[in-house]
């Protein structure tokens, strides 16, 4: 791990937040696990390309889809879907070094606490579809959910003012 946290350019949610001049908290990720921090990064965009090519097929329908699913297309596929900056250097950087873990400091404003929020939910469901085999895209695992609640978890912990928690572990997802 660095000794020194790093603090990256960009929000830490990517397509999920947006720009505003809201004041700004920042928020320590302590002990981040860039291991599975990276896998967790690439099942989650093979999810957003198969939500932005579904977003495109003109053909689908409450005939042959789920409504709810048709409405996470839409807000996965459609409102989500383009490419956004993420902060991944430092992550990528880390990973290289072989580092484990790596410290990271944001500053973001409050209503990252509502994109967090939504985003889980969002990610909750689409892992129902994956796990119904309604999508090839495959589900989060057990330690990827754990991690996700943990990473959200920081933000909304610290945004309310309470203190970081490190990464309790593990740092290898084997």
């Amino acid at each position: 791990m660095s000794g020194k946290p790093i603090e990256p350019a960009g929000s830490p949610l990517g397509r999920y937040d947006t720009d505003t001049d809201d004041a700004l908290f920042e928020v320590r990720l302590l002990s981040l696990p860039v291991q599975i921090l990276a896998l967790s990064r690439e099942q989650h965009d093979e999810l957003m390309r198969e939500f932005a090519m579904l977003a495109l097929d003109e053909r689908l329908s409450a005939d042959h889809v789920p409504a709810r699913l048709l409405e996470l297309v839409d807000v996965l596929g459609r409102r989500y879907g383009a490419v956004s900056a993420r902060p991944d250097e430092e992550i990528d950087a880390a990973i290289t070094r072989g580092d484990k873990s790596i410290d990271l400091v944001y500053h973001v404003p409050a209503h990252v606490s509502e994109a967090a929020d939504a985003l889980e939910r969002l990610m909750t469901e689409a892992d129902v579809f994956c796990r119904d085999r309604q999508m090839l895209a495959l589900a989060r695992t057990p330690l990827q959910e754990r991690f996700a609640r943990w990473y959200l978890d920081q933000f909304r912990r610290q945004i309310a003012g309470l203190s970081p928690d490190p990464w309790p572990g593990p740092f290898d997802p084997d």
